[in-house]
């Protein structure tokens, strides 16, 4: 049976927001530990990494929300997808990544020192698979990213019926690899047998499923809300796992019930928080810039003398400036590149 479809999903959107927004959290969380006398934020702030996981998950159900009409599969979609894939990912990332070489160029121990090994160029410009991070160390996420949309693209050419036995497939040899150690054999390996890749494939399902059923508006909010409860209990438990596989499996399953739910309050025509919404236009800038806004408050903060100041005050600052360049990056760059995409993808597949 097919549902009707919302023309924007606000909810997801506001998903964003959280997603980004917790990522920060955790950096925020390490950048006032090295900038105040008495920082307030506890160690389990850590837990917002969880972010990257939220969006792992999210990534995978857009990405076959936007490819529900391509029934017939074959070839000839494929290239669009994948430029309207390669056209939102780099641009914004290469220009940030240029301002973080020109502050590497200057002052490395500012940009890169929480590594130790120097960055891969290639690795840095096409973002694959590489030993060391990105010279933009939030750009790591963006391997992941890229790997899942050159493999969704190879489920696009099966007809629109196998893709869910293509994701299982590729979700049982993520398993299999992964239980069987293969990790360890090459970047490219660490990468493609990662759990965080079940991620993905498990935003892919929860997509078709948000397709296959209608949830009520009470189902909604209560799956939102068992979402939320399943990811906050972390906050709770001091430092985070290790492991990606624990990691994982315990992330997860919460993800994916708030990110039906949201979906389903989106089909249902509840109306999400303008602001959260707002800030999951700007997710994306604010992932990208929101470490090295961060990382300059707290060098302006140590600098001026102020680490005795009130803790708050500095979240407050550090806070406001990494959402405030991240809605000027958005209006100024970000928006406008989409819209150049746009036109682009619309000259060269109609």
């Amino acid at each position: 049976m097919a549902f009707a479809t919302p023309t924007r999903l606000d909810h997801v959107q506001a998903l964003r927001g959280l997603a980004a927004g917790l990522v920060m959290l955790s950096h925020l969380a390490q950048i006032e530990a090295r900038s105040v006398a008495d920082p307030i934020l506890p160690a389990s702030a850590e837990w917002g990494y969880m972010g990257v996981d939220l969006f792992f998950v999210i990534s995978g159900f857009i990405m076959v929300h936007v490819t529900r009409g391509w029934t017939a599969g074959g070839l000839r979609r494929v290239p669009e997808f994948l430029f309207a894939r390669a056209a939102r990912i780099y641009p914004l990332y290469w220009i940030v990544s240029a301002v973080v070489l020109a502050v590497w160029l200057v002052r490395p121990d500012l940009v890169f020192s929480s590594s130790p090994n120097e960055p891969q160029w290639l690795n840095s410009l096409l973002l694959v698979p590489a030993e060391a991070y990105p010279l933009l160390e939030v750009g790591w996420t963006l391997v992941y990213e890229v790997m899942f949309y050159v493999a969704f693209a190879v489920l696009l050419i099966m007809p629109a019926r196998w893709r869910p036995w293509g994701l299982a497939a590729w979700a049982s040899i993520v398993a299999l690899g992964y239980g069987l150690g293969a990790q360890a054999d090459s970047a490219l390996a660490f990468h493609a047998f990662s759990p965080l890749v079940l991620e993905f494939i498990a935003g892919a399902f929860t997509a078709l499923l948000y397709r296959k059923l209608d949830g009520s508006r009470t189902i909604a909010l209560v799956l939102v809300l068992a979402g939320l409860a399943g990811l906050s209990v972390w906050f709770g438990i001091g430092a985070p796992f290790e492991d990606q596989g624990p990691r994982v499996w315990r992330l997860t399953l919460p993800a994916c019930a708030l990110l039906l739910g949201a979906a389903w309050l989106d089909r249902h025509g509840v109306k999400a928080p303008r602001a959260a919404v707002r800030l999951g236009d700007w997710s994306y800038s604010l992932y990208l810039t929101h470490l090295l806004v961060l990382s300059a408050v707290g060098q302006v903060w140590r600098a001026a003398g102020w680490s005795g100041m009130p803790s708050v005050l500095f979240l407050a600052v550090a806070g406001a400036s990494a959402v405030g360049a991240a809605a000027l990056t958005y209006r100024l760059v970000e928006a406008p590149l989409i819209g150049q995409a746009r036109h682009a993808r619309a000259r060269l597949f109609g």
